[in-house]
């Protein structure tokens, strides 16, 4: 790739000007990163097919080769978008060497998607169509998530199955709510951090102290 020519599907050195063979999926994630870019930079109403494909130096035509409909292109991005950050949950979840490094590590990981990629996430929701297109992903993402931190809990508490999924649900939303709280106003994300695995940590002890001694 040439200074001269930034854009990806063309060849450098003695082969410039001539297009080169990109991976499909390279040039659809390309796609989607340059869509990407536009809705951060300009807001959902102004990706077009043309002017995505255009950022992305492939045609129109190309980009609906790809992607039918704008909506199914912003759907996939959002959904892209879900996978990235469960990727990257399990990726801290494997770094865990007890309960409370599982806890914090996890909720880093969350933290860290909601300020590098929430603006964009937030905007694509704003699209019904996309929003519903990652439900049923999401879902699915939910609970599996629920399970893994149920089973978890379970052991190091002393939960029931049930309560101990249940207690996780109910906790999956505080993590939500401190990233709901980064986009809206900002913060320190230490500080934020140490608040949830601190309100997270307390909860569950209390639940199982109350449990040991029949207070439920």
């Amino acid at each position: 790739m040439s200074d001269a020519d930034p854009r990806p599907d063309h060849a450098t050195g003695s082969g410039a000007g001539h297009r080169r063979r990109l991976d499909p999926q390279v040039r659809r994630d390309l796609i989607l990163d340059q869509a990407a870019r536009i809705v951060l930079e300009e807001g959902l109403s102004a990706v077009s097919m043309e002017g995505v494909g255009r950022a992305a130096g492939v045609s129109k035509a190309l980009v609906y080769n790809y992607f039918p409909t704008k909506t199914l292109l912003l759907s996939e991005l959002l959904v892209r978008e879900y996978r990235s950050f469960r990727a990257k949950a399990r990726a801290a979840a494997d770094q865990a060497h007890d309960f409370e490094s599982l806890i914090r590590t996890t909720t880093r990981a969350y933290l860290d998607h909601v300020a590098t990629r929430g603006a964009l996430i937030q905007r694509l929701l704003g699209e019904p169509l996309a929003a519903e297109a990652v439900r049923s992903v999401e879902g699915e993402g939910r609970q599996a998530t629920v399970n893994f931190f149920g089973r978890a809990v379970e052991r190091e508490f002393g939960l029931s199955a049930a309560r101990a999924d249940t207690v996780s649900d109910l906790l999956m939303g505080l993590t939500s709510a401190a990233g709901d709280h980064l986009i809206r106003v900002g913060g320190d994300l230490d500080e934020v951090e140490n608040m949830v695995v601190e309100m997270i940590l307390a909860a569950l002890r209390q639940i199982a102290d109350r449990t040991r001694e029949g207070g439920d």
